[in-house]
Formats: structure tokens, sequence, C-alpha cells
């Protein structure tokens, strides 16, 4: 779960009742204690009240969910707004607004997310009548009328319409969380393959479970439509929840070039979720959110945008001093690490030796490669922060001149 979930420590339901009394009806002994409450997680008429009992008490947030759609469980995608927050704070912008594919019933994403963070707005769609209208509903009843628009999408418009049909508009992110199953008879096939019986029970209309060919094919539209757009939508991300749907969209951003990605991992009980970003800009997110530690996903794993040193403790590290006899550089020191800015290669002997032979200099007018430098007491941290997929080898040529310096 993610370090900022507020239900990393167990829910205390006795409590929560009391700042939503309906779910007083609901409660009953806890199996650990008899001293402790629950709720049957297998009633869907319980798991719905506790959602609004959440989102009521936790967020402020009054929403109507039917009975034959999705209850969405408010930890888990509170995991995804967080970890998508994440990514936005890498590269702070004074305008944010994403689009919510499929909003469903409830909009939860972009009502959990307007609540975290008070200057985001939204485009949500919805394919479903009942769904869009709910979704509308729920965005009014919780006066967010002026920050999320909600879209009733066609089955015939490409996934990812809300950037065609506002063309003059940029995007700051997707979220998505789509069908998981290609047919009714998956949906049927993976409850009775299952060694254990679910924790919860499952309200969802076939609409919000099955999509053709599933939700790998699904994602992999969505990259396919994010290649023609390109970086008018800086990050483009999606739910997953099953690991051979990742491996398939990672295939297919390796087979279109698309180096620049992030992949992440939410745990929930016995649930367990992925999320994937791409990007088309020239943002690099640190490690620790775009890489997981997963063994079974290594492969799968973007490039390293971090980098260590070890420094040897009688080794006193100064790299302001470092970085000064290195020309052509521009640093900014804040908060006990460096930003460091490149226009161009001005370290490594073959650039030297190129600007000893040329009599012309042109000043290069582009930033090439930005990264951050921390000191620690155990060695250095190089963080790519920006920069082309072309520019990799720039920074890592840079990690080994400093480095080399460091240690002389």
């Amino acid at each position: 779960m993610h370090d900022r979930n507020i239900y990393r420590r167990a829910t205390d339901f006795v409590e929560l009742a009391k700042a939503y009394p309906e779910l007083e009806n609901h409660l009953i002994p806890s199996l650990s204690s008899s001293s402790l409450k629950t709720i049957d997680f297998k009633n869907d008429e319980s798991q719905r009240c506790l959602t609004k009992a959440l989102l009521y008490r936790d967020f402020d947030v009054d929403i109507l969910l039917p009975e034959d759609r999705l209850c969405p469980p408010v930890p888990n995608r509170l995991n995804y707004v967080l970890w998508i927050q994440d990514i936005m704070r890498t590269h702070p912008s004074s305008s944010i607004c994403g689009i919510d594919i499929g909003t469903g019933a409830s909009a939860i994403y972009p009502l959990l997310a307007c609540k975290l963070e008070p200057e985001w707005s939204f485009v949500a769609t919805e394919l479903d009548d009942m769904s869009f209208q709910l979704a509308e509903s729920n965005i009014s009843r919780n006066r967010l009328g002026n920050r999320v628009r909600v879209l009733q999408a066609r089955p015939d418009q490409p996934i990812l319409f809300p950037l065609r049909i506002y063309p003059d508009e940029s995007f700051s992110f997707t979220m998505c969380n789509p069908p998981f199953y290609a047919s009714l008879d998956e949906v049927t096939l993976s409850a009775e393959g299952k060694a254990m019986d679910p924790n919860a029970v499952c309200t969802g209309a076939p609409v919000e479970m099955v999509t053709p060919d599933g939700e790998a094919a699904f994602v992999c539209q969505m990259v396919r439509e994010s290649k023609q757009i390109g970086a008018r939508c800086r990050w483009y991300t999606s739910m997953l929840g099953k690991m051979s749907s990742l491996t398939q969209v990672v295939d297919l951003l390796k087979d279109l070039s698309i180096e620049n990605y992030a992949i992440t991992e939410f745990v929930q009980g016995q649930t367990r979720r992925w999320a994937i970003a791409w990007s088309f800009t020239d943002e690099r997110l640190p490690d620790s959110i775009s890489r997981i530690s997963n063994p079974a996903l290594r492969c799968l794993m973007p490039p390293h945008n971090n980098t260590l040193q070890p420094v040897p403790g009688d080794k006193a590290v100064d790299i302001c001093q470092v970085l000064q006899t290195i020309s052509g550089l521009e640093t900014e020191t804040c908060d006990g690490h460096v930003l460091v800015t490149a226009k161009e290669d001005t370290w490594s002997r073959s650039a030297r030796r190129k600007r000893k032979h040329d009599t012309v200099h042109p000043p290069p007018l582009d930033c090439k490669m930005m990264c951050v430098i921390r000191p620690f007491k155990a060695g250095v941290e190089f963080q790519w922060v920006k920069g082309a997929g072309s520019e990799r080898g720039l920074f890592d040529s840079f990690c080994s001149h400093v480095s080399r310096k460091i240690l002389v």
C-alpha cells in the first residue's frame, strides 16, 4: 500500500459508524476478537455502505452507488491517485488537468483527486448510459461541476477522444481502470479457478468487467493512440489486473520505441494490481516512482534513472568543488542537493578534444540533460530529471565522470 495511504492502519469500524451511522446496521463481530467489529464483505449492501462511509468521513464525499454497478474499494483506488500525485509532483505545474477513462458510476478517481488537490481539474469519460448519468450526478452533488467535465463515450470513438475534441488543450495525465476480461465466460472461469474464495463480492455489470480481447488489448490500443498524440498529455497511465497484461503492454512500448515509462504495484489484502505510465516528454521519474523490486517483474522494469556512487567514509565529498572543474554547467544548490543543467557534453575526452580543435564554438541553445545530485553520508546519488531518451548516455557519462573525480 502507498506510504501516504491513510488506510495503512486497519479501519476501526465502530469509530467509522459513529461518523456514518448507517454503517451501524452492517456491523458484525470480528472472527479475530469478539470485542471488535467488522462487516460482511461478501454482502454487497454492506460493501456499498462501507465505501460511502469512508468517502464521507475521510474525504467529505457523498455518492450514490447503484446495486448493479461496481462498488469501488476506497483504499485501492486511493493508491492509484497517490501514485499519480507522486508523478505530478516530480515536475510541478501550475495547471493540472487529468483524463479519467471509464470513470464509472461512482466517478471515484476525479472525486478523490479533486479532494486531495484543490487546484486539479478533470475530464471524465463513460460509455455506459446509466453509469454516465450517475457519474454526472455524483460530480454535481459534491459541487465539483466546475472542475470535472463528464463526457459520454461512444463505442466507435477512440479511447483518448477528449484529446481530439479539445485540440487546443494540453493534459497532465490519464487514468484508467479497464475491464479485466475478454468475455463473460472468462469471468466465470476466473472465479472457478481461484484456490480461495474472494474476500469481497463483485457487483460489476458486464460493461464494467468485459471488453473485447480483455484489458491488455484495451491498454495497448491506448498506447497506439497516444503515439499519434504525443506530448499533449504529459503522462498516460492505466491500472492493470493481470501480470500477463503488464508484459504485453511493456512489449508494445518497446516495439514502439517508447522508453520513458514507469511501473508500480498495489497490494491490498489478497488483491494485487499494477499500474503503468508512459510519456513522450523529456520528464524523467525517480526510480522510487518508476520501478518496483518484485523479482518476477525485473525484466519488465524501465531503465534506472537513479545512480548511487558509494564513497569511502574517510573521503569528504564537496560536490560543488568538483562541479566547478567542469565547464559549461549551470548549477543551483537547494536543501542540500545540487540541480545540474548541461546544454552539451563538455567533460568527456572526445568532447574536450573536439573543442580543442574547433576554432568556432556556437553556444548551445537547449538543455540536453538535467540531473539532481544528492550527497549523503556513505556516497552520492545522481537522479536524471530531464532529457530525451537519446541523451541517456550523456547522463551516464556525466555520472561516471563526477564519480571518478570524487574518488580521486
